[in-house]
């Protein structure tokens, strides 16, 4: 059996949830690290200074990576730099997520409990799916996007890159949402998003420039 230690990067509210899928999944979590700096902890595992810390980690002997930072942009970012570094960042899957095994789930990314990911849907690196959320068949989730707790995507959707999907949000079928684009909480995606484009409301309507 390998080793299956790993380097938490984040310590806020989503990192806590991110700690709790990786013990399920059968991960050690063992340290985290965080710019709030050393001498607290999250969900138990100790915080040990900020990402730069990232190459001592790894040269203790700490080979796996857990991105745990809601921000999109950010945790895209700093996954490809610890990659550099030489971490393996895991795709990490909550054991009560139901995915198919016709599903393609690529590094750095975590599905949480209760999500479910169908026949050929694919999600790129670096993702979060999150709790309870629906993916069906053939949709395609691009690298830093976030689908939020309870959202429902259907058939043959497509989610740009370090796109934010809004809790409770739903897509028909066939709709696309562009790069960078934030869908608001409760929305629901009738017609093309454009990227980096904030919408919200059932039918969804732009409100303005989604923010960085």
């Amino acid at each position: 059996m390998f080793d299956k230690k790993l380097v938490v990067i984040g310590a806020g509210g989503h990192a806590k949830v991110a700690i709790d899928v990786a013990r399920a999944a059968g991960w050690l979590p063992v340290v985290a690290l965080d710019p709030v700096g050393p001498g607290r902890f999250c969900a138990d595992v100790p915080v040990i200074g900020s990402d730069s810390e990232a190459t001592s980690v790894f040269a203790n002997g700490v080979r796996f990576a857990l991105l745990a930072l809601g921000s999109n942009r950010l945790r895209l970012r700093i996954g490809e730099q610890l990659e550099q570094i030489g971490f393996v960042c895991p795709p990490i899957l909550h054991p009560q997520a139901v995915v198919s095994s016709y599903a393609k789930i690529d590094n750095g990314t975590i599905v949480m409990p209760h999500a479910t990911i169908n026949s050929h849907a694919r999600i790129g690196r670096f993702a979060i799916v999150n709790t309870g959320a629906i993916i069906e068949h053939d949709c395609t989730v691009a690298d830093g996007a976030h689908i939020a707790p309870r959202s429902v995507l259907g058939g043959t959707v497509s989610i740009g890159r370090e796109v934010l999907f809004g809790i409770g949000s739903v897509a028909r079928p066939g709709s696309s949402v562009g790069d960078g684009a934030t869908v608001g909480a409760g929305s629901v995606i009738i017609e093309p998003v454009d990227a980096n484009e904030m919408v919200v409301g059932a039918p969804a309507r732009p409100i303005g420039t989604a923010r960085a």
